[in-house]
Protein backbone atom coordinates (compact mmCIF):
# COMPACT_ATOMS: atom_id res chain seq x y z
CA UNK A 1 0.00 0.00 0.00
CA UNK A 2 2.86 2.40 0.80
CA UNK A 3 4.57 1.67 -2.51
CA UNK A 4 1.30 2.45 -4.31
CA UNK A 5 1.08 5.81 -2.55
CA UNK A 6 4.71 6.53 -3.36
CA UNK A 7 4.11 5.71 -7.03
CA UNK A 8 1.03 7.94 -7.08
CA UNK A 9 3.00 10.81 -5.52
CA UNK A 10 5.86 10.27 -7.98
CA UNK A 11 3.39 10.17 -10.90
CA UNK A 12 1.75 13.38 -9.71
CA UNK A 13 5.11 15.11 -9.33
CA UNK A 14 6.11 13.90 -12.81
CA UNK A 15 2.86 15.24 -14.31
CA UNK A 16 3.32 18.58 -12.56
CA UNK A 17 6.91 18.85 -13.83
CA UNK A 18 5.76 17.97 -17.34
CA UNK A 19 3.01 20.59 -17.13
CA UNK A 20 5.54 23.17 -15.94
CA UNK A 21 7.90 22.35 -18.83
CA UNK A 22 5.09 22.68 -21.38
CA UNK A 23 4.00 25.96 -19.79
CA UNK A 24 7.60 27.23 -19.81
CA UNK A 25 8.03 26.31 -23.48
CA UNK A 26 4.76 28.04 -24.37
CA UNK A 27 5.60 31.24 -22.49
CA UNK A 28 9.15 31.25 -23.90
CA UNK A 29 7.80 31.02 -27.45
CA UNK A 30 5.31 33.83 -26.78
CA UNK A 31 8.02 36.00 -25.22
CA UNK A 32 10.31 35.45 -28.19
CA UNK A 33 7.50 36.30 -30.60
CA UNK A 34 6.64 39.46 -28.64
CA UNK A 35 10.30 40.54 -28.65
CA UNK A 36 10.54 40.04 -32.41
CA UNK A 37 7.29 41.95 -32.93
CA UNK A 38 8.57 44.79 -30.75
CA UNK A 39 11.84 44.86 -32.71
CA UNK A 40 9.94 45.11 -36.02
CA UNK A 41 7.76 47.92 -34.67
CA UNK A 42 10.79 49.76 -33.30
CA UNK A 43 12.57 49.48 -36.65
CA UNK A 44 9.49 50.80 -38.46
CA UNK A 45 9.16 53.73 -36.05
CA UNK A 46 12.87 54.49 -36.31
CA UNK A 47 12.59 54.49 -40.11
CA UNK A 48 9.58 56.82 -39.78
CA UNK A 49 7.36 54.35 -41.62
CA UNK A 50 3.77 55.62 -41.52
CA UNK A 51 2.55 52.04 -41.16
CA UNK A 52 3.94 52.07 -37.62
CA UNK A 53 1.10 54.29 -36.36
CA UNK A 54 -1.04 52.46 -33.81
CA UNK A 55 -4.30 53.39 -32.06
CA UNK A 56 -2.65 53.63 -28.63
CA UNK A 57 -0.44 56.53 -29.82
CA UNK A 58 -1.30 60.18 -29.25
CA UNK A 59 -1.02 63.03 -31.74
CA UNK A 60 1.78 64.44 -29.60
CA UNK A 61 3.80 61.21 -29.95
CA UNK A 62 3.09 60.92 -33.69
CA UNK A 63 4.13 64.53 -34.18
CA UNK A 64 7.40 63.87 -32.38
CA UNK A 65 8.20 60.61 -34.19
CA UNK A 66 7.41 61.86 -37.69
CA UNK A 67 8.57 65.45 -37.24
CA UNK A 68 5.20 66.91 -38.26
CA UNK A 69 3.63 69.89 -36.45
CA UNK A 70 0.85 68.85 -34.09
CA UNK A 71 -1.50 71.56 -35.34
CA UNK A 72 -1.11 70.19 -38.90
CA UNK A 73 -2.14 66.72 -37.73
CA UNK A 74 -5.08 68.06 -35.74
CA UNK A 75 -6.26 70.14 -38.68
CA UNK A 76 -6.02 67.07 -40.96
CA UNK A 77 -8.46 65.39 -38.57
CA UNK A 78 -10.71 68.49 -38.51
CA UNK A 79 -10.15 68.91 -34.78
CA UNK A 80 -10.34 72.48 -33.60
CA UNK A 81 -10.09 71.93 -29.82
CA UNK A 82 -6.61 70.41 -29.86
CA UNK A 83 -5.81 71.44 -26.28
CA UNK A 84 -8.60 69.24 -24.99
CA UNK A 85 -7.25 66.19 -26.85
CA UNK A 86 -3.52 66.90 -26.42
CA UNK A 87 -2.69 63.62 -24.68
CA UNK A 88 -5.63 61.61 -26.01
CA UNK A 89 -4.90 58.34 -27.77
CA UNK A 90 -6.13 57.73 -31.29
CA UNK A 91 -8.74 55.41 -29.75
CA UNK A 92 -10.09 58.35 -27.76
CA UNK A 93 -9.88 60.73 -30.71
CA UNK A 94 -11.75 58.22 -32.88
CA UNK A 95 -14.44 57.91 -30.23
CA UNK A 96 -14.67 61.71 -29.97
CA UNK A 97 -14.90 62.06 -33.77
CA UNK A 98 -17.32 59.11 -34.05
CA UNK A 99 -14.99 57.32 -36.44
CA UNK A 100 -13.09 54.06 -36.28
CA UNK A 101 -9.44 54.12 -35.17
CA UNK A 102 -8.52 52.74 -38.60
CA UNK A 103 -10.13 55.76 -40.29
CA UNK A 104 -8.16 58.13 -38.02
CA UNK A 105 -4.91 56.25 -38.71
CA UNK A 106 -5.55 56.28 -42.46
CA UNK A 107 -6.17 60.05 -42.37
CA UNK A 108 -2.97 60.63 -40.36
CA UNK A 109 -0.90 58.46 -42.70
CA UNK A 110 -2.16 60.41 -45.69
CA UNK A 111 -1.52 63.74 -43.91
CA UNK A 112 2.05 62.77 -43.00
CA UNK A 113 2.85 61.65 -46.55
CA UNK A 114 1.27 64.82 -47.95
CA UNK A 115 3.25 67.00 -45.51
CA UNK A 116 6.49 65.26 -46.44
CA UNK A 117 5.79 65.70 -50.14
CA UNK A 118 5.04 69.40 -49.72
CA UNK A 119 7.82 70.26 -47.28
CA UNK A 120 10.53 67.75 -48.09
CA UNK A 121 10.57 67.15 -51.83
CA UNK A 122 12.65 64.14 -52.83
CA UNK A 123 16.20 64.95 -53.82
CA UNK A 124 17.01 63.55 -57.26
CA UNK A 125 19.82 61.08 -57.10
CA UNK A 126 22.68 62.09 -59.34
CA UNK A 127 25.36 59.48 -59.84
CA UNK A 128 28.61 60.86 -58.61
CA UNK A 129 31.63 60.32 -60.78
CA UNK A 130 34.58 59.01 -58.97
CA UNK A 131 37.10 61.74 -58.50
CA UNK A 132 40.44 60.90 -59.97
CA UNK A 133 43.30 62.00 -57.91
CA UNK A 134 46.32 63.31 -59.70
CA UNK A 135 49.27 63.41 -57.45
CA UNK A 136 52.34 65.36 -58.20
CA UNK A 137 55.68 63.64 -57.74
CA UNK A 138 57.18 64.37 -54.39
CA UNK A 139 60.80 65.23 -53.79
CA UNK A 140 62.98 62.19 -53.47
CA UNK A 141 61.19 60.27 -56.18
CA UNK A 142 58.39 58.88 -53.98
CA UNK A 143 55.03 58.60 -55.68
CA UNK A 144 51.75 58.14 -53.87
Amino acid sequence: MDSLRERAKLGLIFLLLLFMLVFLAFTSANTLQAAQNFQKQYSAVKAEDVNAIHPWMSIHVISHIYHIPENYLYSSLNISNAAQLHHATLYEIADHARQSPDQIIHTLRYAILKYRKEHHPPVPSIPLKRARRHFLPTPGGMHY
